[in-house]
């Protein structure tokens, strides 16, 4: 009888299979969230039994049944109905992910789902399908850094997943009174935060996500009013955290990123739609890591400060 080492390299073999088989032959995969999100119901759980179990905060005793209805909830993050996509899906799927009640086995299968669908072309009436992926998959990074399931190739995917994802958002919508949460921005972001969390993180791969993170810290023409910025400032602070860049580091990548261009000065900024996005979002970004490093005792983040007063003196 195979021991259960053994058994568990076959399954994850052949759950990462078609995963990896996307990225190594580099298929143009297009994933219909309409579709999906019509799977979202079955006669056991129908809309109205998901959201009294949204009331009952999600207590299912029979765990049989809370892992066939997780793998349920999983098309419901593409659910148009911000109750069930944010209120059901992803909250329920988050205590349960946050308070141990699913297997290793699903978090693997959960995991393998929405990294294959994350980044993919989508056609989605609603467009919240793929930030919602983001953000469950934080969740999941999450419960990677406290008991790890994911092998080094996944991680490694994770992060040239997300960072990729990050660097070509241009969906900048966050709430709406309709839809509700969108956050494309935000959510990618807390996938790098959890990330930077795991010792298992290579410097390479940090190094990517803080690049990420600078080509989405100023967009061009788009002001940020959703809190991402502070989003961002989080992520990017933990990263520098884990002692793998220096301040000359630190410098470098406030010079390449924070800064006016295509104009020419931050005192020209004043007179075009562009440059006052720039400004705006710059201001904010600087403004929330300022105050996260104002107070604190750490030395890591003290090392940081200098170099951060002068890009905020720069601004005014």
């Amino acid at each position: 009888m195979l021991n259960q080492a053994i058994v568990m390299v076959i399954i994850w073999g052949l759950l990462t299979q078609k995963v990896f088989a996307y990225e190594a032959i580099g298929v143009d995969k297009t994933v219909n969230a309409n579709t999906i999100a019509q799977q979202c119901y079955t006669a056991k759980w129908p809309e109205k039994a998901l959201l009294d179990l949204a009331k009952q905060e999600f207590e299912i005793d029979n765990d049989g049944e809370r892992h066939g209805l997780a793998l349920q909830l999983l098309n419901c993050l593409a659910n148009p109905k911000a109750d069930i996509r944010d209120g059901v899906a992803f909250t329920g799927l988050s205590s349960w992910l946050r308070n141990d009640k699913l297997t290793r086995d699903l978090h693997q299968e959960m995991f393998i789902t929405l990294l294959e669908n994350f980044g993919a072309k989508t056609v989605d009436n609603a467009a919240v399908y793929q930030p919602f992926v983001a953000l469950l998959l934080s969740e999941l990074a999450r419960v990677d850094r406290k008991q790890p399931y994911l092998a080094p190739q996944q991680r490694a995917l994770l992060v040239a997943k997300s960072t990729d994802y990050m660097v070509n958002i241009n969906d900048y919508r966050g709430f709406d009174d309709t839809v509700g949460w969108r956050h494309n921005v935000a959510h990618t972001a807390d996938i790098f935060l959890q990330l930077a969390l795991n010792p298992e993180i290579t410097t390479e791969q940090l190094t990517a996500m803080l690049d990420a993170i600078g080509q989405q810290v100023l967009p061009d023409e788009h002001f940020y009013r959703y809190g991402e910025p502070k989003r961002l400032a989080t992520a990017l602070l933990y990263i520098l955290l884990q002692q793998e860049h220096n301040t000359q580091n630190w410098q470098n990548w406030l010079q390449s990123y924070i800064t006016p261009k295509p104009i020419n000065d931050w005192q020209n900024t004043y007179i075009s739609q562009v440059g006052l996005a720039k400004r705006h979002n710059a201001s904010a970004f600087l403004s929330a890591l300022f105050v996260i490093i104002a107070d604190s005792n750490n030395e890591q983040l003290k090392q940081l400060k200098p170099a951060l007063v002068e890009s905020l003196k720069a601004l005014n």
